[in-house]
């Protein structure tokens, strides 16, 4: 949903969006990443897509587990500046709660409570309501973000 929503509103401002295809290198001086978010970062065909790439502009746009004002968010969002930047410029990053697998959230549960996989009673509040998201809010906040960053584009 965000990425598709992102692509329009590059399409209906007049740029040329070449999709890329799953794990092809970026060609272009500027690109956008969108990505779900695997361990604190990049998902790894975007992490190796970024690792091989050099000198490129890069803003991206992820979904993951967590609450985007959240300091997990804070944490994403550093790692994947880090990761993006260690051979190109980040631009940005945009996270916005995505679904998260239920198939682990049992095994979660049972973890100990200093393992910080651990899901307590909040930890499954947060899984269950990111069953709902992406969601139109997120859209509208992902496009927000998108035309703050448009000058950087250019």
């Amino acid at each position: 949903m965000i990425a598709d929503a992102v692509r329009a509103e590059l399409e209906a401002r007049g740029f040329d969006v070449r999709l890329r295809g799953r794990g092809e290198q970026i060609e272009t001086d500027v690109a956008i990443v969108c990505f779900w978010c695997f361990k604190s970062t990049l998902d790894p065909i975007n992490l190796r897509l970024v690792q091989g790439t050099a000198g490129r502009r890069i803003l991206a746009f992820g979904t993951f587990g967590g609450y985007p004002d959240s300091p997990y968010a804070g944490r994403v969002t550093r790692l994947v500046t880090e990761a993006i930047g260690e051979r190109n410029t980040c631009l940005g990053v945009f996270l916005s709660q995505g679904k998260v697998s239920l198939e682990n959230v049992e095994a979660r549960k049972r973890l100990p409570p200093e393992d910080p996989h651990h899901l307590d009673e909040a930890g499954i509040a947060r899984v269950m309501e990111s069953q709902r998201h992406p969601n139109q809010r997120d859209v509208d906040r992902a496009v927000a973000f998108l035309r703050d960053h448009l000058g950087l584009l250019g």
